[in-house]
């Protein structure tokens, strides 16, 4: 991910996934880097949390709405089928941590 130029800005984008299995944060870079590689997004994206299948993906703030249809497209990790389901979207990671601290 490119370092931060000076008065770009980012959105945090908390997501939920739905499935019968817990995944590794691997797991899911792995199925996110597959589905966004013929997107906009392509890997601009960082996972800043994840566990217990709930995470916070940090994007540039023009990305938003492509990342939340990419972490919608995401329907198998590591061959299970899946549904990431996102929360919502802040302009700061610590809303998002308050928000959903019981998840993380």
């Amino acid at each position: 991910m490119p370092k931060k130029s000076p008065g770009e800005r980012w959105r945090y984008i908390a997501f939920k996934i739905d499935s019968a299995e817990r995944f590794s944060r691997s797991d899911f870079l792995n199925a996110m880097l597959f589905t966004s590689r013929k997107s906009r997004v392509g890997d601009s994206f960082r996972i800043t949390v994840f566990e217990n299948n709930f995470g916070i993906l940090k994007v540039p703030h023009d990305l938003k709405d492509e990342a939340i249809k990419v972490l919608g497209s995401v329907d198998s990790i590591r061959g299970s089928p899946s549904k990431v389901m996102t929360l919502k979207t802040s302009g700061t990671i610590k809303t998002l941590k308050t928000k959903y601290e019981g998840l993380v």
